[in-house]
């Protein structure tokens, strides 16, 4: 049986996906610096891997996206934004 190039395109993203979430895992459970920052630029480079094959995918229309309007960026940003200040409060609390 051979994959089509849309079949083997997602094996790869699903791959990519999988190693950046375990470069998070390890980089935020490392407690050795040198090594967590090895983790947290592995985890750099497979994001951007990640994008790179998103972008052939939706270019070629195997993964479509559609576009947000401006209120819901807004809204989701707001939203990020707070979380982000809510978890910094709690921590500086501790």
């Amino acid at each position: 049986m051979e994959l089509t190039e849309q079949e083997i395109l997602q094996d790869v993203l699903i791959a990519q996906k999988f190693m950046l979430h375990m470069y998070c895992q390890f980089g935020l459970e490392c407690s050795n610096p040198t090594l967590r920052n090895l983790f947290n630029d592995l985890s750099k480079a497979s994001s951007e891997h990640d994008f790179k094959v998103f972008k052939i995918m939706n270019d070629k229309g195997f993964y479509p996206t559609t576009v947000a309007q401006s209120k819901d960026v807004k809204q989701a940003i707001k939203m990020h934004t707070q979380m982000q200040s809510q978890l910094e409060t709690k921590l500086n609390e501790e």
